[in-house]
């Protein structure tokens, strides 16, 4: 894809500019691209006071120019990435796991992706996804989704101390309280993340995936659950066995059915 963002034309003010939209919507759609085939996009910047745009540089005179002020954009790009790294330095096969009919139900509020390596013989990443408005909910706790992922979706050397990384913000319509892994670049001018204590920011987590494990995403955010190989002794075999592994483990029950609150999350 030689261009994307949101909007044509620099985007939508209050739309582009959003967590909602600039961050979510960008790295989902960035994920589903590669579900479909594609092997590379590029997300398009622009001069200073585009509303999709990255990052918004000072305007002060060259003597003192003052920091950069980071976007939505820019926090989906480093998620993405993260997302979407590969052991073996390859690449990655990416599924759409069709959580909630999220394919083609234009109300579903949670989706999710297996991101496999490049044999498609093992899953990496899941990247797990809640957009619920929790002012559609009598309190935040509520519009929590919860998401079960089975011990055999992790490699035997590796269900312990699971990774989960949060991309969250302080709301929906949040422009520039944003966090990634706990961390964050509000108030910092040189680029670099910083820890971040704010209430809206959710740390990182470890999990025991022993015995199968549960990924809590309050809303609205995004998960991404450092998975590993699921068989070490899969990867290498043959195309059509791994295509049939993929297959089966994307439609097996790798998102379980949980209700949290009003909240639903289906299985296929």
């Amino acid at each position: 894809m030689s261009e994307f963002n949101s909007a044509s034309c620099g985007g939508v003010p209050t739309i582009s500019d959003t967590f909602a939209v600039g961050a979510l919507w960008t790295i989902d759609y960035a994920l589903q691209m590669a579900a479909v085939g594609y092997s590379a996009a590029y997300l398009h910047t622009r001069e200073r006071g585009i509303s999709y745009n990255l990052f918004t540089p000072p305007d002060g005179p060259n003597s003192n120019p003052g920091d950069w002020v980071t976007n939505p954009p820019y926090y989906a790009l480093i998620a993405t990435a993260e997302a979407l790294q590969a052991a073996d330095g390859v690449g990655n096969i990416v599924v759409d796991l069709d959580i909630a009919k999220s394919k083609t139900d234009t109300k579903a509020t949670v989706a999710g992706y297996a991101v496999y390596d490049s044999k498609g013989s093992s899953v990496e990443q899941f990247v797990l996804f809640n957009y619920a408005n929790v002012s559609n909910f009598p309190d935040t706790s509520t519009a929590t989704a919860t998401f079960s992922l089975p011990a055999n979706a992790f490699a035997a050397t590796r269900r312990t101390g699971v990774t989960v990384k949060y991309l969250s913000a302080s709301g929906l319509a949040e422009k520039y309280n944003i966090a990634w892994g706990g961390q964050s670049l509000v108030g910092v001018g040189n680029g670099i993340l910083q820890d971040n204590n704010a209430t809206w920011v959710i740390p990182n987590q470890q999990l025991d995936c022993t015995d199968g494990c549960s990924v809590s995403v309050p809303a609205a955010a995004m998960a991404v659950v450092f998975a590993g190989e699921v068989d070490k002794n899969n990867v290498g075999g043959s195309s059509q066995k791994n295509t049939a592994r993929r297959a089966a483990l994307a439609n097996s029950a790798l998102i379980t059915l949980c209700v949290i609150g009003s909240l639903i999350v289906t299985a296929l």
